[in-house]
């Protein structure tokens, strides 16, 4: 079995901007994400057959086909879930229409529990750092001053669980159309 997801990694001088604008936020017991894997989940797929991958990665290219690039852009540091005990901060992102038609048409042709819950809705975000095991912590909600990025492709990225933390492992990309 295959733990699998679709994403969109940010560029290398978006997730600096990110981690400079951590500084100064209170966040003891929170273990940074390593900046190599900070990303967007689009879809998380989770365990797949890996006689299924070839299905996956079709289904990937056909929910960018005809799809341009779109820009992306950062708007808020976060802290998740917005009920409940804080497990992460984020940075949430807009909501453009093209990445929201690329999570429907995945969705449609992936998803093995479609979420029922209006309040489980997609809220786009970069995970920045998780916080060990449960506690109070701060809740966290400020605007950040970060340029928008081009998404120019949309990656099915294979996690591994290890006691050290997730590996990330790009599986297949597919390349949207356009500049953006």
């Amino acid at each position: 079995m295959l733990r699998l997801f679709v994403a969109i990694y940010p560029p290398t001088q978006t997730v600096r901007t990110l981690a400079a604008e951590l500084q100064g936020i209170e966040t003891d017991g929170c273990r940074r994400v390593p900046r190599e894997q900070i990303h967007l989940t689009v879809l998380f797929l989770g365990s797949t057959r890996r006689q299924d991958l070839d299905r996956v990665c079709e289904s990937v290219d056909r929910a960018c086909a005809g799809l341009g690039a779109f820009s992306l852009a950062p708007h808020r540091l976060v802290t998740l879930p917005q009920r409940g005990p804080v497990r992460l901060i984020a940075c949430e992102t807009d909501a453009p229409p093209p990445l929201l038609e690329i999570r429907r048409r995945l969705a449609l042709r992936l998803a093995s529990r479609p979420r029922r819950d209006p309040a489980d809705r997609f809220r786009p975000h970069l995970t920045l750092c998780r916080y060990r095991g449960r506690g109070s912590h701060p809740r966290l909600d400020r605007p950040v001053c970060v340029p928008a990025f081009a998404v120019r492709e949309i990656v099915l990225v294979r996690s591994d669980l290890t006691p050290q933390g997730a590996s990330h492992h790009r599986v297949h990309a597919a390349t949207l159309a356009g500049n953006g």
